[in-house]
């Protein structure tokens, strides 16, 4: 019964609570810009190894654990996207950023792969927050794809204060606030030399 009441996480141990977590988006209102761009991001994937509410966790090369007491809010997918749009629409740089479901048409699609997140316990002494996003974003003209204005590829890997989950969201947060700088600069500076 007691083997029974610690596999399922049963426990009145605090330690044993389920903890949920979202990514934050930026406190600081959005810049004012001239640029006249509507931009829509209308997708967001993540590898399969990552799409998981739990957190995953990376102890060796090819091998990964999942922790069910350390979850998503809502599906990583969602919880990413919304987070980018903010961090898109802070940075100034893209414009008009719309919401799902809008009713303007987009001049501009921004596509997201996000290729690794995880905590990388490879180094025990070492835990690292791991996150890896390929950002494509690309003109729409009469509803087809055009020029492509930004490919890029940032990764991440932070070291953890502590060995916890909120040591590990903590460190992804910053990550993303740190790629998305990264891609509002590059796409600034894209955006410049074509027009």
């Amino acid at each position: 019964m007691l083997a029974a009441v610690v596999l399922c996480g049963c426990s009145f141990n605090r330690g044993w609570q389920p903890q949920f977590f979202a990514f934050s988006s930026p406190v600081d209102p959005p810049h004012t810009n001239a640029v006249a761009d509507i931009v829509a991001l209308t997708r967001v994937s993540i590898s399969p190894l990552f799409q998981h509410r739990s957190f995953t966790y990376r102890t060796a090369e090819n091998t990964y654990k999942q922790d069910p007491y350390a979850c998503f809010l809502i599906p990583p997918e969602r919880a990413l996207a919304q987070s980018i749009r903010a961090c898109m629409r802070a940075g100034g740089a893209f414009g008009r950023v719309v919401d799902p479901g809008s009713g303007l048409s987009p001049t501009v699609v921004a596509e997201v792969s996000v290729n690794e997140l995880c905590g990388d316990f490879r180094q025990a002494s070492q835990p690292l927050g791991s996150m890896e996003i390929h950002f494509i974003c690309y003109e729409v003209k009469d509803g087809s794809p055009g020029r492509i204005i930004l490919d890029k590829v940032c990764a991440r890997a932070t070291p953890l204060t502590e060995k916890t989950s909120t040591a590990l969201m903590a460190a992804w947060n910053a990550d993303l606030h740190e790629i998305m700088e990264e891609i509002n600069s590059d796409y600034a500076k894209a955006n410049s030399n074509e027009r």
